[in-house]
């Protein structure tokens, strides 16, 4: 009797976790068009970024960079290593200027979808992967996700990046990889202009309203070089080269302060960055918060 109980619990949980396992298998990663998951507008986004930020920590939906077009090419990956799905998670292509932007994007499937962004499901420990395809002409900017793909109260676990590369003839390809970042006020870079050496920065708005941001630069004895002020209208990205902006940091390093106000609570900017030695090739540099 006891026999036959244990055989007969011993199928119930093995027919348990196929089915389990079935269903799992049933909902595969998947990268589609934005017209799949209705709804999405940038405002809302950013709207729901700047409830986010002032409340949850550990919150990164900027995908900082990308440049598509000409000698550039720009990939993005996705995974999730949480124990819950991601089963509707939306990102949107924004150009320099703030605008939503529409691309032809490749899926890891082979498959072209031309949207102003994508959605995608990732199951437990999924993987999704994307080229976006560009032509002569060079765009850039930065992809926004939902912070409602993958809210900080459920168990999912998303890591997104962007993977840039550089094609040309005079000199050896290059990449680097920009991971998603969680826009604050105020972070810290460090920067080296010595021997040759030069910073591209990048700013990334992810407020409604025109920020200010301060770039203050500090040498290795905290002394002030040099303080600039950037305007970022509404989702706008720029592309600044400190060196040549602020001359006397040439043949020094040290830290750099990014500040961001508005006229909102908080002032939410992503900040990024390439170092070029004089070869011309790069490395990313990421910025830092300040411990609380």
């Amino acid at each position: 009797m006891k026999i036959t109980f244990l055989l007969t619990l011993l199928f119930v949980i093995s027919a348990t976790a196929q089915a389990q396992d079935s269903k799992a298998q049933a909902a595969p990663a998947h990268i589609g068009a934005l017209s799949e998951q209705p709804g999405l507008t940038m405002e809302g986004i950013h709207a729901a970024a700047e409830r986010s930020a002032v409340a949850l920590e550990g919150l990164e939906f900027i995908i900082p960079q990308f440049i598509v077009g000409g000698e550039w090419s720009t990939s993005v990956r996705l995974t999730n290593r949480g124990t819950a799905a991601i089963t509707a998670g939306r990102a949107l292509f924004i150009d320099n200027a703030g605008k939503s932007l529409t691309l032809s994007f490749q899926t890891i499937t082979g498959s072209t979808i031309t949207s102003s962004g994508f959605s995608f499901t990732i199951p437990q420990g999924g993987f999704v992967e994307g080229t976006m395809l560009g032509d002569r002409n060079t765009v850039f900017g930065h992809i926004i996700i939902d912070p409602a793909s993958c809210p900080s109260t459920t168990a999912c676990s998303l890591y997104a990046e962007a993977i840039l590369k550089n094609k040309n003839s005079t000199r050896p390809d290059f990449e680097s990889v920009f991971p998603s970042e969680e826009p604050t006020n105020l972070q810290y870079m460090l920067f080296d202009h010595r021997n040759g050496n030069s910073t591209v920065l990048y700013l990334i708005s992810s407020n409604t309203t025109v920020t200010t941001v301060e770039l203050e630069f500090r040498g290795t004895t905290n002394q002030l070089i040099r303080t600039l002020s950037v305007t970022l209208q509404p989702a706008e990205s720029q592309i600044l080269s400190p060196h040549a902006l602020a001359p006397e940091t040439i043949g020094q390093q040290g830290t750099m302060i990014i500040r961001g106000t508005n006229t909102a609570a908080r002032a939410l900017v992503t900040a990024t960055a390439l170092r070029i030695n004089p070869s011309n090739s790069f490395t990313p540099i990421r910025a830092f918060t300040p411990r609380p």
